[in-house]
C-alpha cells in the first residue's frame, strides 16, 4: 500500500521535467460533505453525513490543447455520525468519527474553452490516502443524565485489502479510491466540485464471520487559484 504513494510523486517529477514551460501550480480549499457507507452481504446502509473541510495544492500539466494531468497533495477531513434516541426512557446517542487524511490524487482532466479566459473542465482518476489525525466523539443522555467523551482516532497500519487481522484500532490507516471532478476556470480563479468514492474496507479487525465493510464517500466543493 505504501508503494502507491510513489505514483503521484513520480507524476510530479515527470510532468515537471516534460512540461515545465507550461506547468501551472494551484491551491484550493473548501468544504466536504462526508459519509461512510456500511455494507454487508450486498445490503448497504448510510450513516449520517457530516460537514468537514479540505485544503491543499496541485500541479496542472498540459498534455494536449484540451487535456491536462493534475496531481496534488491534499489534507482532507472525512467521517460520519450515527444518532439514536428513545424518548420513552429519556435516552439518546450521537457518535461521530472525523478522521483526517493526507491524500494524493492523480486526475486526467479535459478542458473546453467557453470564452475569454473561461474553461469548463471535467475529469477523473485515482487517489491514495493515509490517515494522520482525527477524533471520535460520543455524547447523549442515559435516563436523563448527560454524558460525552472525545478520543483521538487510532489507526491500524495493515493494508486496507486485509480483512483478517486482529488489530483493535478505530480505522485502517490507508485508503484508496477514485475521484470524479468538474468545474470552471475563470482566469486564475477555479471553482471545483469533486466526488471521492472509496473502494476498500477501512474497518480494522474484521474476520470471516463479520462481513461489514466501511467505505468513505466524500462530496467536495472548493475555490482555488491557478498560477
Amino acid at each position: 500500500m505504501k508503494k502507491l504513494f510513489i505514483l503521484p510523486l513520480a507524476v510530479l517529477a515527470f510532468t515537471a521535467n516534460s512540461a515545465s514551460a507550461q506547468l501551472q501550480f494551484g491551491i484550493k480549499g473548501g468544504v466536504n460533505y462526508s459519509n461512510i457507507t456500511i455494507s454487508n452481504n450486498g445490503e448497504t446502509d448510510d450513516n449520517r453525513g457530516i460537514a468537514t473541510w479540505h485544503v491543499g495544492g496541485y500541479i496542472d500539466a498540459p498534455l494536449a490543447d484540451v487535456l491536462s494531468l493534475q496531481a496534488g497533495l491534499m489534507v482532507t477531513a472525512k467521517g460520519a455520525k450515527y444518532t439514536w434516541s428513545n424518548s420513552g426512557i429519556s435516552s439518546s446517542l450521537e457518535a461521530k468519527t472525523n478522521p483526517v487524511y493526507l491524500e494524493l490524487p492523480v486526475n486526467l482532466v479535459g478542458k473546453i474553452p467557453l470564452g475569454d479566459n473561461i474553461k469548463l473542465f471535467a475529469g477523473a482518476g485515482p487517489y491514495v490516502a493515509m490517515g494522520i489525525a482525527g477524533k471520535n466523539s460520543v455524547s447523549g443522555q442515559l435516563a436523563g443524565a448527560s454524558y460525552s467523551r472525545d478520543e483521538n482516532i487510532e489507526f491500524s497500519n495493515d493494508d486496507p485489502s486485509n480483512n483478517d487481522n486482529g488489530y483493535s484500532g478505530n480505522l485502517k490507516r490507508y485508503d484508496f479510491g477514485i475521484n470524479i471532478l468538474a468545474g470552471l476556470e475563470i482566469g486564475h480563479l477555479t471553482l471545483n466540485a469533486n466526488y471521492g468514492h472509496g473502494l476498500v474496507n477501512i474497518r480494522p479487525g474484521s474476520d470471516n464471520n463479520d462481513n461489514d465493510k466501511f467505505k468513505n464517500r466524500v462530496l467536495s466543493f472548493s475555490v482555488g487559484i491557478l498560477f
